[in-house]
């Protein structure tokens, strides 16, 4: 039986956190931490989870797999003398996220056997970590955005949030309403991905807090055609589409598959391979030979799209100015500096713009993971510090 998240332990969700967000005032920030005039910007911690992940750095294969028992012919010993899989066999890291989502999030195990044989298998402690920094966000809204985290997390019915782009794996919303109870709106442009979703919203019982949508005006569309005119949502979230075409998908997947092949035969040094694991955008299943470079899989839809995560990112924020009164927060990952750049670039554009209701308020950015591997939340509000206190206080956030 799947547990709700009134039953789970609440001292997960009551540790004190730090703030980990930067703010944007119109120029390049510098990494140190920074005093401006309305708050104090804390420099955020990377290549750490999130305080609250249930993921804090090693996985524990007994726990995991005395919740989730096929996992057990996958775990290998690695270089340092710890248990840990193969990466690079996409049926290992299928099981390996499967566990923990049973594990940590009372998913039901059949969880992978719902996930079409193409789909991506996404590393849960890092969309784990985005949930948790929304949590955080929406509690600095809550608390007056004072740059210190007090009160109460927002947790319950009350809150609304929306995945854009969900997949077939329905990740995002499982996690959010796991932990935190929210109701969510999944939504995306493949139909196949759409069903994979609802099985997983109905082998979970989450059908009155997971509401699957089919983005079906237009592939470019992001609000239109899923948020109803009268329709307030909490927060949007997205994991964009890196890559700008399937080439550069195929030409990228074939570089981290000869890496992998390269630690597994000790051809590099790396003593932490068998306790994290590897921060790629996405890690997939195929039902093909490894040796077939498609092992980091997915649906065109899921994988890339004319312009790459720049283009994409750029339409959530020119659609999101006709829907600024319609969400508190909107954010999408970024997964490359040079990226952030010139999607922060387009930001600035619209926070000089002429239109006060299509005018940034606030910008803020969370770093996750560390070196190469690091991305980064991009939040956006077109509402002011003011407004939003207003608004979380409006919703009766519980």
């Amino acid at each position: 039986m799947i547990r709700t998240f009134r039953q789970r332990n609440w001292q997960l969700y009551e540790k004190t956190t730090v703030c980990l967000f930067c703010s944007y005032s119109g120029t390049r920030l510098d990494s140190d931490a920074v005093e401006t005039k309305r708050r104090v910007v804390e420099r955020p911690r990377t290549g750490r989870p999130h305080p609250r992940n249930a993921f804090q750095g090693t996985y524990d294969m007994d726990r995991l797999v005395s919740f989730y028992p096929l996992l057990g012919p996958h775990i290998i010993i690695g270089p340092t003398g710890r248990p840990t899989v193969d990466w690079a066999d996409p049926i290992a890291v299928r099981a390996l996220n499967t566990a923990l989502l049973v594990a940590d999030y009372d998913v039901n195990p059949k969880y992978s056997d719902i996930l079409p044989p193409h789909a991506l298998v996404p590393p849960v402690p890092g969309r784990a970590d985005y949930v948790h920094h929304i949590a955080d966000a929406l509690q600095k809204s809550l608390s007056g955005g004072n740059g210190v985290h007090v009160g109460t997390l927002p947790t319950g019915t009350a809150v609304i949030g929306m995945d854009i782009g969900t997949g077939a794996s329905c990740i995002y919303p499982t996690i959010a309403t796991s932990v935190y109870g929210w109701r969510m709106i999944a939504s995306d442009i493949n139909s196949n991905s759409i069903a994979s979703a609802r099985d997983i919203v109905r082998a979970n019982g989450h059908e009155s807090l997971i509401d699957v949508r089919y983005q079906e005006i237009s592939d470019t569309s992001i609000f239109d055609g899923v948020l109803r005119a009268d329709q307030r949502i909490d927060f949007a979230m997205c994991n964009p589409p890196f890559y700008s075409s399937m080439e550069a998908f195929q030409s990228e997947n074939a570089r981290k598959i000869r890496g992998l092949s390269k630690k597994k035969s000790g051809g590099t040094n790396n003593t932490k391979k068998d306790r994290v694991m590897p921060n790629d955008k996405e890690i997939g299943l195929s039902t093909n030979s490894r040796a077939s470079s498609n092992n980091f899989g997915g649906s065109d839809s899921e994988l890339w799209c004319e312009g790459g995560e720049v283009a994409f990112v750029k339409r959530i924020i020119s659609e999101s100015k006709r829907y600024w009164d319609h969400c508190l927060w909107f954010s999408s990952l970024v997964s490359r500096s040079d990226n952030l750049t010139k999607i922060e670039s387009y930001l600035r554009k619209n926070k000089r713009s002429d239109r006060r209701r299509q005018r940034v308020q606030a910008v803020q950015r969370v770093r996750m993971g560390a070196g190469r591997k690091s991305s980064t939340i991009l939040m956006w509000s077109f509402l002011s510090e003011a407004e939003r206190r207003e608004w979380a206080k409006m919703r009766n956030w519980g």
